[in-house]
């Protein structure tokens, strides 16, 4: 078998390559899309749709079951980003995303300091602090993560360019499966 200089294997990338299959983008992306859903939807309640009262503000009565929803989906979003990272970071560790990916890397890791941070700090000052870093990164982040994805998808255009490929879009596992021969 030969192989072309500089490619990387299968083994060497792991089994999705740095690109992932339609499925578990699919999963990732309907997951990321559900807690930003509900991280703003959370945010409307709290402070749109809250009301001042004679003792405070009133909150909405679907504040509590909101955030417990988005916690939930956070978790399993932690689970799909870790197992996520460990296939794609090392695979996608050079070319033109490396910086939009270390950008995700650090927010998404703000996020989840920030968001468990307020369930343990005793200090309501650094609680409303960490809230705010929480919201507005939480709220902006689709505009890195869009970015991140449209320079990837730039990068498969320029490694199907490089490699040959008629198409437009690099296949999706990058290498995995050998070239159909055409029969005579």
């Amino acid at each position: 078998m030969i192989r072309r200089a500089g490619r990387r294997t299968a083994a060497a990338v792991g089994e999705y390559g740095s690109a992932l299959s339609r499925r578990i983008s699919i999963a990732l992306l309907g997951v990321l899309a559900a807690l930003w859903l509900s991280g703003s939807y959370w945010l409307l309640l709290h402070y749109v749709w809250a009301r001042p009262g004679e003792f405070g503000v009133i909150r909405h009565p679907l504040e509590a079951p909101t955030l417990l929803v988005h916690g939930v989906i956070a978790m399993a979003a932690l689970f799909l980003l870790g197992w996520f990272a460990g296939r794609h970071a090392n695979a996608a560790s050079s070319g033109r995303r490396v910086a939009s990916g270390w950008l995700l890397t650090l927010l998404t890791a703000t996020l989840v300091i920030a968001g468990c941070a307020q369930l343990f700090l005793t200090s309501a000052a650094w609680q409303e602090t960490l809230a705010v870093v929480h919201e507005v990164i939480g709220a902006a982040l689709p505009l890195p993560l869009l970015v991140h994805g449209w320079r990837a998808s730039g990068a498969s255009r320029d490694r199907a360019r490089a490699d040959g490929h008629s198409r437009a879009h690099a296949p999706r596992h990058g290498g995995r499966h050998p070239p159909r021969n055409a029969r005579s």
